[in-house]
């Protein structure tokens, strides 16, 4: 077995978001953010990163929260695990495809570990969390010194493992609005074994007004350089008639919107052919999922 010792760094445990803020402006891109660390440290051992230091913020309390309202919908702080996230009788309620993606998000140990935040900061195509939270059109918060800014979640990511984010900003909150029981929704995630990255997971929101679809929402992860919103799949189910020829044309739109690639966990071949499937079966268990008002 071979062993992998972490290159050398310095660990800093700041306590509030202002102190680490200054932290990350001080070290210009040369230090990493450690939430869970379930990502960031297997990039270490992997010898892909190399920060001089590690900036943990687990105890700075100002980033873990959840607050969920029918009123004001959820607001999520960066430090909140996904088990904290599975647990949470409020966004089951409101927003079952969190519960989903959060319940197919490995093991327990890794599940009580990572932290919405890293996953989003990760900027996988494969981000189990990130998947649901397109569909729900989150928003984030990035903070500098002095100043917050929201920004729409899709916008944040520009490539494999890469973002917007600035060397001087941090993460700070996420947001999504309500969502009513007249809506439906669905995680599906594929993938080799439960505590796998997947192959390829779709989520979808939608709901339907005098038999037409509305306000129809669908991501797709590990299918492009990014995780994705299928915007003209969306457009072209807005105000169609709910029927199977129609759910069929729209996931041959869809299955053109992604760019899989091959990788040592499927091939693009699989990917396109499965694609078609779990969408289809996402958008179908949407359906059968909201409630008839």
């Amino acid at each position: 077995m071979t062993t992998r010792i972490l290159p050398s760094f310095t660990l800093i445990l700041p306590t509030s978001i202002e102190e680490t803020i200054k932290l990350v402006a001080e070290y210009r891109g040369k230090a990493k953010i450690l939430a869970g660390g379930t990502d960031v440290l297997v990039l270490m051992k992997n010898g892909m990163i190399a920060p001089k230091a590690l900036i943990k913020i687990g105890k700075v309390k100002e980033l873990h929260f959840i607050k969920c309202s029918l009123k004001k919908g959820l607001r999520l702080g960066p430090l909140a695990t996904i088990r904290d996230i599975e647990r949470s009788a409020k966004i089951g309620d409101m927003y079952p495809l969190m519960v989903e993606a959060a319940r197919a998000f490995g093991n327990i140990q890794i599940q009580n570990m990572a932290t919405v935040g890293g996953n989003i900061c990760n900027a996988s195509p494969a981000g189990d969390m990130i998947i649901p939270l397109l569909a729900m059109n989150a928003e984030i918060e990035l903070m500098a010194s002095g100043r917050k800014k929201t920004l729409k979640l899709m916008e944040f990511f520009s490539g494999p493992g890469k973002s917007v984010l600035k060397p001087n900003e941090i993460l700070v909150g996420i947001k999504a609005r309500p969502l009513s029981q007249r809506y439906g929704s669905c995680f599906i995630k594929i993938s080799r074994t439960a505590e796998d990255l997947s192959k390829i997971s779709v989520a979808t929101v939608l709901t339907v007004r005098n038999t037409k679809f509305r306000d129809v929402r669908l991501s797709l992860g590990s299918v492009a350089p990014t995780p994705i919103k299928a915007v003209n799949t969306e457009n072209y189910l807005e105000g169609r008639e709910v029927s199977e020829k129609v759910i069929d044309e729209a996931v041959a739109i869809a299955c053109n919107e992604i760019k899989p690639i091959s990788d040592n966990r499927s091939t693009a071949k699989y990917r396109k052919e499965v694609a078609g499937v779990v969408i289809k079966r996402a958008i179908k268990k949407a359906l059968d999922r909201r409630s008839i008002q």
